[in-house]
């Protein structure tokens, strides 16, 4: 043990120099590409701009921190990561408001208090990237309420009557409705629109689902405004607000909350499924899961190689696929063997393949991943946590415990920074965990201050590979109520900061006895700031703290940004609790 402990404080005290890297990246607000954004490494003092389509160079070491500013735009930190090379920044717009003659900042609405101001407000119209207020928005934006629909004969007729230029057919052979703009015909030819149905994109509707269920719809013929949607919204954009999709929660009394009591609101069952999602998987992914034999799926992985054997997350997708579903061991072994320089000098690459390993209950091979991580990040609070699960893994408790006594050492010589509320409790359970299932002979110094009283039957824990990566968990409990943990920057910039300096990127829940059922888990993945997808490793625990603790660890490619997408269901019988 005394030797595990001074190898492991080798390792951390290694000098370990990092040159100055060049960043790279673009900066939007949401619509369109930001020039002469100021761009400053607070650290050096080094300093640039964005040029005209909003990309910029600069030079940072890790642990440094990047400041973007623009006038009208909400100011946006970001620490420099080991991994960091390309950083692609969406700014918010500033609201101001003047009252007599002193400028106040307001405080961005909550998503609540947009919702509200919803249905207050005509002008609003609710897309897959938030809130559009036809009064503010600089581009051409067209709507039509319930009033509009109610007295109509048909959905189309509302449009032909209400909008010049656009143009709108029921097909009476396939009930699909079919819009077109004259304004982005003129660009695209026969593009026609698609759809921005309650958030979700969608390339078809249907008059029989709109008809009486119609609450707002707008019309986006800007070309400008389109360049979100890419090519897909090259025909224009026609969103949509169902009155199912967009109703208030009430009181049991059938009453509207009140603002200051506005709360979870009812899940409708919008999140994705696995196949659509699938649907919009890369190319070579569709391809080796048509394959009807191995074979045929070897000569498929062959030929997409060629064009991208340069990305890890390639590889680790044609491992997983020939490990799990051919169970050909030694040829996807052989494809990690093939393509290790893509992950031995890349701590996310790697967290996302011990992530995979372990989901597989490859031990051995998930310890020997995480150790690779643990010298690349030596002063990271998430390389003593997952090296001392991995140790768990191996029946190896107390090597364990000395990772966790290891990292409070180090934090009590000052040699770290001191934990935040919420790992140090994350931390605690983990340990305490130890204590109450292998509790043989093990000694630990001051054991006594960790007892941690706790007792949940069960506990999630989500881990993810890229510190960069932004989301929403959504948690439906069995009475089909749902309440959002939003890790995005806007939401918890405090604490992605946090996970930063500590270098974290973990959160859990617990669970207890209020609602026995099914719990339905979904995702939104928002980006990593980069054009890549991110691996979500999440750790379920049945009968958690007792003998009977059982778990399950499920990974997840994160890579269609904005939809809401089913994850897993959880029978349990709680209810949710988040650590704070």
């Amino acid at each position: 043990m005394r030797i595990l402990l001074c190898t492991g404080l080798c390792f951390f005290f290694t000098i370990i120099t990092f040159a100055q890297k060049q960043i790279n990246g673009r900066i939007m607000d949401g619509v369109s590409y930001l020039p002469d954004v100021s761009v400053t490494n607070l650290t050096s003092g080094l300093g640039t701009t964005s040029d005209a389509e909003g990309r910029y160079q600069i030079k940072a070491n890790p642990k440094e921190e990047l400041r973007f500013t623009y006038l009208g735009m909400d100011t946006v930190s970001i620490l420099v990561e080991d991994v960091t090379r390309i950083l692609n920044v969406t700014m918010n717009a500033n609201v101001e408001e003047l009252e007599e003659v002193t400028v106040a900042a307001k405080k961005r609405k909550t998503y609540q208090e947009k919702i509200l101001d919803y249905h207050k407000n005509k002008n609003l119209i609710k897309t897959y990237f938030g809130f559009l207020d036809k009064e503010t928005a600089n581009f051409s934006l067209r709507i039509a309420d319930e009033d509009d629909f109610k007295n109509a004969p048909t959905i189309n007729s509302v449009i032909w009557g209400k909008f010049a230029g656009v143009r709108a057919v029921c097909d009476p052979m396939s009930d699909e409705l079919v819009v077109s703009m004259r304004a982005i015909q003129s660009i695209n030819n026969e593009a026609t629109a698609v759809f921005d149905v309650d958030g979700q994109i969608m390339t078809k509707v249907y008059c029989s689902w709109l008809w009486g269920n119609v609450k707002r719809m707008a019309f986006i013929p800007s070309v400008s405004a389109l360049s979100k949607y890419g090519t897909i919204g090259v025909g224009g954009v026609v969103v949509i607000n169902t009155i199912s999709g967009t109703d208030l929660p009430r009181e049991n009394n059938g009453e509207i909350y009140d603002q200051a009591r506005l709360r979870n609101n009812i899940y409708r069952d919008n999140a994705l499924d696995g196949k659509v999602v699938f649907n919009n998987a890369p190319q070579y992914l569709k391809d080796l899961n048509s394959a009807s034999d191995k074979g045929e799926a070897i000569a498929i992985y062959k030929k997409a190689a060629v064009k991208y054997s340069a990305s890890y997350h390639f590889v680790l997708e044609s491992y997983r696929y020939f490990h799990d579903i051919w169970k050909d061991i030694g040829f996807a072994d052989n494809i990690l063997e093939e393509h290790a320089r893509l992950f031995n000098n890349n701590p996310v690459a790697l967290k996302s393949l011990a992530y995979v390993l372990e989901s597989q209950q490859r031990y051995k091979k998930a310890h020997e991943t995480y150790k690779k991580v643990y010298i690349l990040r030596p002063d990271y609070a998430q390389s003593f946590i997952d090296m001392a699960k991995s140790y768990r893994n191996l029946g190896e408790a107390k090597s364990a415990t000395t990772l966790f006594a290891r990292h409070a050492y180090l934090q009590k010589e000052g040699l770290l920074p001191k934990d935040t509320l919420d790992l140090s409790r994350i931390m605690k359970r983990e340990l305490y965990n130890i204590f109450t299932l292998d509790n043989g002979s093990m000694q630990i110094e001051n054991r006594k201050k960790y007892k941690y009283n706790e007792e949940f039957s069960s506990r999630l824990v989500f881990e993810w590979n890229d510190s960069e990566a932004e989301f929403d968990l959504q948690f439906v409990n069995p009475n089909n109520q749902y309440f959002n943990w939003k890790h995005t920057l806007t939401e918890m910039p405090e604490r992605i900061r946090s996970e930063k300096e500590l270098g974290y990127s973990m959160a859990d829940f617990l669970l207890d006895d209020e609602f026995p059922g099914t719990w339905k888990i979904n995702a939104t993945y928002h980006g990593n700031k980069q054009l890549t997808p991110t691996y979500l490793k999440v750790t379920m625990y049945q009968n958690y703290g007792s003998k009977l603790q059982t778990k399950e660890v499920k990974v997840f490619r994160l890579g269609v940004k904005g939809v809401n997408r089913q994850l897993f269901t959880f029978p349990v019988t709680s209810n949710i609790v988040q650590s704070k």
